[in-house]
């Protein structure tokens, strides 16, 4: 009794830690990512998850339910029915990841529902409360920002509903489980990627133009924190202009090109997301400036004609960072949750990598974009990569 006393005072130290950090818009400290709590007892008519169902790295252990403590596991049903409410269908990555969320649904055997919130949190709460008002069997949801959707995404909880929160989280826990990459690790190797860049082609200073995502959205926030941090490896490294643009190209390129003109040396262009990197590149192309000699960052890598991958192969984005949607994932954990009443661990982190010209092409080969060549080493790293 007084070990497990223990164990869970220990859990609740490390829930409430993450939490006052998760509050604050940060990231969680690696130390406790690589050593998670111990996971809750499962509650009645719950069993928790196992390692072999984990995709990525387990960042926070499982609660006792997927639900809270006085809803039961949901009902056996023939079919059922996922709602997924999308921050916007503008970006590229998120029509991806409704892709993905639909082919992976179809292939459970779920009806899934869409919504898209159009960058408008007024109108992603009404889609959550029309959702509730349905009675869909299982709410996934990618916030617009999060302090303005927290409190509706714990109502559908609260409601005996599983949430999975994806790729953007909110300021509490109170859901069933979050996936996501991490924004802070991508955002700081894209620094220490410019800052290795800078030094190999002795720029002193190297200056760095950035196009942030959308302001309040958290992955604005750590993909800059990350990116500050990985550049202290150079200190000639300077950030001379920095504007939002809201993960968007069409904003980018205005924005983008508003700096070029204020500033005549730029050596970096960091885009949060591909589309804005694209956009800052048509904006110098636009400009005038030498663009053999600046180096054009993404985050995102999608394998189709007008993603990251080609972009690097084709000599427009000099580096991108795979961003994984999550959208297949979350199904898996779905079907887990409302078939086998699963507890899942409350947090999941994806794992990415990144491209740049040394790999594009085995890049493009293993996921089949445009450009993919088939044959020789590249069937061969393909076929290893689908085992």
């Amino acid at each position: 009794m007084k070990n497990r006393f223990a164990s869970l005072s220990a859990a609740v130290v490390v829930l409430l830690l993450t939490l006052a950090l998760v509050m604050q818009g940060g990231s969680i400290p690696t130390a406790l990512a690589q050593t998670p709590a111990a996971n809750a007892p499962a509650a009645s008519g719950w069993t928790t998850f196992t390692a072999a169902q984990v995709e990525g790295k387990v960042i926070m252990a499982a609660k006792a339910s997927a639900l809270p403590a006085n809803c039961q596991p949901p009902k056996q049903k023939d079919k059922y029915t996922i709602a997924m409410s999308q921050a916007n269908k503008a970006e590229p990555w998120r029509t991806a990841m409704n892709q993905q969320l639909e082919a992976a649904a179809k292939a459970a055997g779920f009806d899934i529902v869409f919504a898209d919130a159009a960058q408008d949190n007024a109108k992603q709460v009404s889609d959550i409360e029309n959702f509730l008002t349905q009675g869909v069997d299982l709410l996934v949801v990618s916030p617009n920002e999060a302090a303005p959707m927290t409190d509706e995404i714990n109502k559908v909880w609260k409601a005996c509903i599983p949430v999975i929160v994806l790729d953007r989280n909110i300021t509490n826990t109170d859901y069933s489980m979050f996936i996501g990459a991490n924004n802070v690790s991508i955002g700081k190797s894209a620094g220490q990627y410019v800052a290795k860049w800078c030094k190999d082609k002795g720029l002193s200073p190297c200056n760095v133009v950035e196009l942030r995502g959308l302001e309040g959205a958290p992955p604005a926030k750590d993909r800059g924190d990350g990116f500050r941090d990985g550049i202290k490896d150079n200190p000639d490294v300077k950030i001379i202009a920095s504007q939002n643009a809201d993960w968007l190209r069409e904003k980018a390129v205005p924005a983008a090109d508003a700096m070029l003109r204020a500033n005549e040396k730029v050596d970096v262009l960091y885009g949060h997301n591909d589309p804005m990197a694209e956009g800052a590149y048509l904006a110098a192309q636009s400009a005038g400036k030498d663009l053999k000699k600046i180096l054009f960052v993404g985050i995102d890598a999608l394998p189709t004609p007008d993603g990251g991958i080609e972009s690097v192969l084709q000599g427009r984005l000099g580096v991108t960072f795979i961003y994984p949607t999550g959208g297949k994932q979350a199904i898996e954990w779905a079907k887990l949750i409302l078939i086998k009443h699963v507890v899942p661990p409350l947090w999941v982190e994806l794992p990415f990598a990144t491209v740049d010209p040394s790999n594009a092409q085995d890049v493009c080969n293993q996921y089949a974009c445009p450009d993919a060549k088939t044959g020789g080493a590249a069937a061969t790293m393909a076929a290893t990569a689908s085992k």
